[in-house]
């Protein structure tokens, strides 16, 4: 699920494509559903993108079993913040501890993947990515994994930063699609996501799918 990687003698090669958006009105987030292992196809149906609470959301890419204990994590602190505090924990904050977990491990047993935060709070909507050595930044637009070179040709040429939230989310679709067309470590089926100001996570039902499905995932031979 993640582009390659070289830890000492050993080359990790994985790969995915996920895809982040920041609107005037939300975030949008979208990944693919390919599980790899080298080039054998693991699993068709991996789930990469989940909600941290109903204002935040994750996408994943790199090991599996790595980033779904990352999400165990977060969701425990934000969980534990919001009874402590009686108030939701920020998307910079929640960006911030995933990627201290990371930089703490870097140099022994590294948490081998990438990951966009995502969503909405005091501040509007917020995007961050962390890597594997714990870099920590804020964007408008990302990609992560093998995919993400064909993803950000979509994105960049059609984002626009005025756009409604559901427009980016079918943008963010679209990005993932054609990374589809020409990654082989992508592909299956697409999962995307949005929040919207003043909304909660809501992830698109298949039968809103199926348009855009028709529309972005086709042959072009």
């Amino acid at each position: 699920m993640f582009s390659n990687m070289n830890f000492g003698n050993e080359l990790v090669k994985k790969g995915t494509t996920t895809v982040g958006l920041v609107v005037k009105d939300g975030v949008a987030l979208a990944t693919d559903t390919r599980a790899t292992a080298g080039y054998f196809v693991a699993h068709r149906k991996c789930r990469k993108l989940f909600p941290l609470a109903d204002y935040a959301a994750i996408t994943i890419a790199g090991r599996v079993a790595d980033a779904q204990n990352i999400i165990d994590y977060l969701r425990a602190n934000i969980n534990y913040y919001s009874v402590a505090r009686n108030r939701p924990m920020t998307i910079a904050a929640i960006a911030r501890i995933a990627a201290d977990l990371m930089f703490r491990w870097r140099g022994y047993f590294p948490y081998e993947a990438q990951l966009i935060i995502a969503g909405v709070d005091s501040r509007g909507p917020r995007l961050f990515n962390a890597d594997l050595y714990g870099t920590l930044t804020e964007e408008k637009i990302l990609s992560t994994g093998s995919g993400s070179p064909i993803a950000y040709g979509v994105i960049e040429s059609e984002y626009r930063e005025d756009m409604a939230v559901e427009e980016a989310a079918r943008l963010a679709f679209k990005a993932v699609a054609m990374a589809i067309q020409r990654d082989i470590g992508s592909g299956d089926s697409i999962d995307v996501a949005y929040i919207k100001v003043g909304g909660k996570y809501r992830e698109l039902p298949p039968e809103e799918k199926k348009p855009l499905y028709a529309q972005f995932v086709k042959s072009v031979y």
